[in-house]
């Protein structure tokens, strides 16, 4: 019996890294236990948002054949140092993929790396670790060179359902705020929007990919986790199929609390829809109104507008749902965007907000001229590209305010209690005064 180890690395190595606070369950490992198990493999997770200890002390132990972690672009350079660390160990078979792979799959062609899997066919992966090297979305080595194998988009329902014993295993882990210990399921691979700044509509070979609503409610109902995150990348697109998901759930009498992503127009143009989710248990509604001014939307191909946010704005409100509002900030501001920005949040008293630093990804990024080399950088946190109007030092300077402004309100609101704002206030106030290739 061949013992595979899971792995997945921490999202961040500085404070910034939201462990105790947004923690999100490893759907995608759990699918690949599943798989795994079915075919007798020995399996384990190594999940490092939630061990303690460190990677290398983990392994020194044990015993294991082949290694498969998954990785997001600002995780590259952790990935690829347990990748080393487990060859060293053990000299055993060694797969690399998630997120990153799927885009990039060319920066894991490594001497540490045996095979990269960029998609997500992981009822494949019995095979691959068996031998099979004709599998598509495989890229492998022959004679010295690395050979990629044509990409192929999966379709969802081809998988099983998760084996979520890790998960269970750690029931004091993967909270969403205040909503603890939140189950993942995602019922889609893709997103059928074409927004310019995303990463996931190029995911699946950039095929929208969705499971039949009466097996998405039978996983929900087989788990009796009281939290449940719905991590499509847009759960709200087909109006027949959200009604048809919220009748099922009301019809069996299914109570839990739930979390999702939705566009600002579909909400906009639904709010009954919104009422009668809202009715069977929905609490956070995660919201990209990116901008506050229309010119900028259009620059990012979000088809959406100011008068749809502000809809979305209300009816969230009137109909008891938290909305999470997320903004982009661009490379195009100026200080008093930033003014501007925060001005708008307090206007409409937006409880919930996060704001993103606008990254042109690895991968998908075209004339994009980069000022790191820092895969760790690509965390919406930093910048990877040079401002427009401000060097990178006032960027930040005006970054780093808007912070501070943002935390205090939440603070004054009374929400996220749970967070020590001043230990983050003061990083914040540090940071602006750091150099600015320290910022960079």
């Amino acid at each position: 019996m061949k013992r595979v180890l899971l792995v997945r690395p921490e999202e961040s190595r500085t404070k910034y890294d939201f462990q105790g606070i947004i923690e999100n369950e490893c759907l995608d490992l759990e699918w690949i236990m599943a798989i795994l198990k079915q075919d007798g493999y020995d399996v384990t997770i190594f999940d490092k948002q939630v061990e303690t200890q460190s990677f290398q002390a983990f392994i020194k132990e044990k015993e294991f054949d082949v290694f498969y972690g998954e990785s997001r672009c600002f995780q590259e350079t952790f990935i690829l140092e347990y990748a080393r660390a487990f060859k060293e160990r053990f000299d055993g078979l060694t797969i690399l993929g998630g997120h990153h792979a799927q885009i990039c799959p060319e920066r894991f062609f490594r001497e540490e790396t045996d095979l990269v899997l960029s998609g997500y066919n992981y009822t494949d992966l019995p095979a691959v670790i068996e031998g099979e090297r004709n599998i598509s979305n495989l890229s492998y080595r022959k004679d010295g060179q690395w050979i990629s194998n044509p990409a192929e988009a999966v379709d969802i329902r081809s998988l099983p359902w998760p084996d979520r014993t890790y998960f269970y295993q750690h029931p004091d882990r993967y909270p969403y705020l205040d909503m603890k210990h939140a189950m993942w399921i995602r019922s889609s691979f893709s997103c059928p929007y074409r927004c310019r700044f995303c990463l996931r509509n190029h995911l699946n070979n950039s095929v929208y990919s969705r499971r039949d609503v009466t097996d998405l409610v039978d996983e929900i109902e087989q788990n009796s986790n009281e939290n449940v995150y719905i991590t499509d990348d847009d759960f709200l697109y087909d109006e027949q199929y959200v009604r048809q998901f919220i009748e099922e759930i009301r019809q069996r009498g299914i109570q839990r609390h739930y979390i999702c992503y939705g566009r600002a127009d579909f909400i906009a143009a639904h709010e009954d829809i919104v009422r009668d989710f809202q009715q069977i248990g929905l609490v956070y509604l995660l919201t990209g109104l990116e901008d506050i001014r229309n010119d900028r939307l259009d620059s990012y191909n979000k088809h959406n507008t100011i008068e749809n946010n502000e809809k979305c704005i209300e009816i969230c409100r009137r109909n008891g749902v938290r909305l999470m509002a997320m903004f982009i900030l661009g490379l195009d501001y100026k200080g008093r965007d930033f003014a501007n920005l925060y001005s708008y949040i307090r206007k409409h008293d937006l409880k919930h907000v996060a704001v993103s630093i606008y990254t042109p990804e690895l991968g998908i990024a075209e004339g994009v001229e980069y000022i790191t080399d820092d895969p760790s950088r690509f965390d919406y946190l930093h910048l990877v590209c040079r401002p427009e109007h401000l060097s990178v030092r006032m960027w930040y300077f005006h970054y780093y305010i808007l912070l501070i402004r943002l935390f205090l309100k939440a603070q004054k609101d009374g929400i996220y209690d749970f967070l020590d704002y001043g230990d983050y206030i003061r990083s914040f106030i540090r940071n602006i005064f750091k150099r600015e290739d320290e910022n960079a």
